[in-house]
């Protein structure tokens, strides 16, 4: 387990680290208080790298009143889209211009695509969602598209590609020096000191089931995969009659799934809870018996990483993904989790099974998921990761 005290050792860490004696800026579209995987990274960056030095963050969306309360300064944009880039370039251009910058973190290509000639290392984020899989002919946008990623990378210091897979696909598809991209897992905090009585009390009064408990936690579109784990679950439903998952997140693929759920005869089973706060979340993950979700590859839209495994490992709970993207960077087969096939129906009812109905195995590699997440992906390690790359 994570001491306590924590930040206070990487505080002293970096108090002597020369690469904070400069202003470090840090430009996203998702930032605090949006719910996603990006969102939490870039907070998570800030939050980290404010330890020590001064941070500014160039952020989409309206202020908010927390704003003011955090250890770094936020400011927003909040204009039309093409405009809002252009002006939060310049902007971060001015900042250049009046500041001591020692560099800047970018949360992707489109945060830095305007943020051409200047003579201060840029350290843009990969994810893998963002590029198009070099299978042969692109479409007139969509190698307009290649082309602005591509000029984007070569205008930044370097790359921190969430995963392996991202990191081959940068390089098969746009081209790029394998020796700019280095590959961060990205890193995870957990909120378990803002959990309180009502929340606790929420959460359990939502799992009145004798269990067992499962759950995924992901926006809700078509790729990542929940219509497959609803048909495992009414194969396996007669084995399991008190099971309960639960579906957190919401999409525009939230009536498809809901469907789905009547067509199978699962309503009694299945329970929606939308986008969740950070705490709900621990508390939720606390009572789970398995986190699952299984993504597929839909045109360019690709799982790259997988944070949300991660964040289940936190909480010592055992994880189902599949052989797709870069899952295999957040889940080690056999050992935090297993992996099965992608959109295999089979496949995945029989490793769901498994899990289900054999504890032993699943507080093992939950046990063993918890280990390996304290040990590589807390942000008082993964913020010297992305310091060191300048």
């Amino acid at each position: 387990m994570a001491p306590k005290n924590k930040y206070l050792a990487l505080a002293a860490q970096l108090n002597g680290n020369p690469k904070l004696n400069k202003v470090i800026i840090i430009t996203t579209q998702c930032f605090f208080p949006k719910i996603g995987g990006i969102e939490a990274l870039m907070t998570g960056m800030a939050e980290a790298m404010s330890i020590s030095g001064k941070v500014i963050v160039i952020a989409d969306g309206k202020s908010t009143s927390s704003d003011s309360k955090k250890k770094y300064e936020i400011i927003r944009f909040n204009d039309w889209k093409p405009i809002r880039r252009i002006r939060k370039s310049n902007y971060v251009k001015k900042l250049c211009a009046d500041n001591n910058v020692k560099a800047i973190y970018a949360d992707s290509w489109k945060s830095i695509e305007y943020l051409d000639k200047l003579n201060i290392p840029i350290i843009v984020l990969a994810h893998g969602t963002e590029i198009q899989k070099n299978i042969g002919f692109l479409s007139l946008y969509k190698y307009l598209k290649q082309k602005r990623i591509k000029k984007s990378y070569q205008n930044s210091f370097k790359i921190a590609a969430n995963s392996t897979y991202t990191k081959e696909l940068i390089i098969n598809s746009l081209g790029v020096d394998n020796d700019k991209i280095t590959v961060i897992h990205p890193g995870i905090d957990i909120y378990d000191k803002f959990i309180n009585a009502n929340t606790i009390n929420k959460i359990n009064n939502l799992i009145n089931s004798s269990g067992p408990v499962l759950v995924t936690l992901a926006r809700l579109e078509h790729r990542k995969g929940h219509i497959v784990i609803l048909e495992a679950l009414s194969r396996l439903i007669s084995k399991y009659p008190n099971l309960l998952y639960f579906i957190a997140g919401d999409g525009n693929f939230k009536k498809t799934i809901k469907n789905k759920v009547s067509e199978l005869g699962l309503k009694n089973n299945v329970k929606f809870l939308g986008w969740i706060t950070e705490p709900e979340k621990s508390v939720l993950l606390k009572n789970t018996d398995l986190f699952l979700m299984t993504p597929h590859l839909e045109k360019e839209s690709v799982e790259g990483f997988g944070m949300v495994f991660i964040d289940a490992a936190f909480h010592g709970i055992a994880t189902l993904g599949t052989d797709n993207g870069g899952i295999s960077d957040a889940i080690i087969n056999g050992k935090t989790g297993l992996i099965a096939k992608t959109s295999d129906l089979n496949d995945i009812t029989s490793k769901i099974d498994e899990l289900l109905s054999d504890k032993t195995k699943r507080i093992k590699l939950g046990l063993a998921g918890q280990k390996n997440a304290y040990a590589r992906f807390t942000w008082d390690k993964k913020v010297l990761e992305y310091l060191n790359l300048i």
